[in-house]
């Protein structure tokens, strides 16, 4: 079942290197920006926190997953 899932997960799924790249760099520069300001007691900054957090490794899983698939 795992690998069925995984194999039609592959089949819809086609990164790019460059959009994965891209999506790093914003994602890192954002995170830089909000930390250079910290304010924990406001909810909406520790939301933008966990989502940079979030996309910065996905970014970073994406781009792992894709070189492995190359080699």
């Amino acid at each position: 079942m795992d690998r069925t899932v995984r194999n039609s997960l592959e089949d819809w799924y086609n990164p790019n290197i460059q959009s994965a790249v891209i999506l790093l760099l914003g994602s890192s520069f954002s995170l830089f920006l909000f930390l250079n300001s910290p304010d924990f007691t406001n909810p909406y900054y520790v939301f933008g926190i966990a989502v940079m957090g979030f996309t910065i490794v996905f970014a970073v899983v994406l781009l792992i997953s894709v070189l492995l698939k190359r080699r």
